[in-house]
């Protein structure tokens, strides 16, 4: 293809073309990978048992992203405003005690 183009020099792929062809290798070859895996289990590799266990593990994941300015001062009001009313409520209490 580089002759017919009529390049001599080797074209290197970008980071973002490497990903999509990783990807693209990665599912095209995804059964066959899986299959090799799974016998390799079977027979006893102990890496590939450690790997299936740890695989079928469900993933936890954190909040999808986190909280706002927004949302953050919005927070910091409510509970300003609990605080306030708890004061309010032992000052009110402390009176009745007297």
């Amino acid at each position: 293809m580089k002759e017919a183009l009529g390049e001599n020099k080797a074209k290197y792929m970008r980071p973002s073309e490497c990903r999509s062809h990783m990807r693209r290798t990665l599912a095209r070859e995804f059964q066959g990978i899986v299959d090799g895996f799974v016998e390799a289990a079977k027979k006893g590799s102990c890496p590939h048992v450690k790997l299936a266990t740890e695989l079928l593990k469900p993933i936890r994941k954190g909040p999808s992203r986190k909280k706002g300015t927004a949302t953050k001062y919005w927070e910091m009001l409510q509970r300003e405003e609990r605080e306030q009313e708890q004061l309010k409520k032992e000052q009110l209490a402390a009176g009745q005690d007297l």
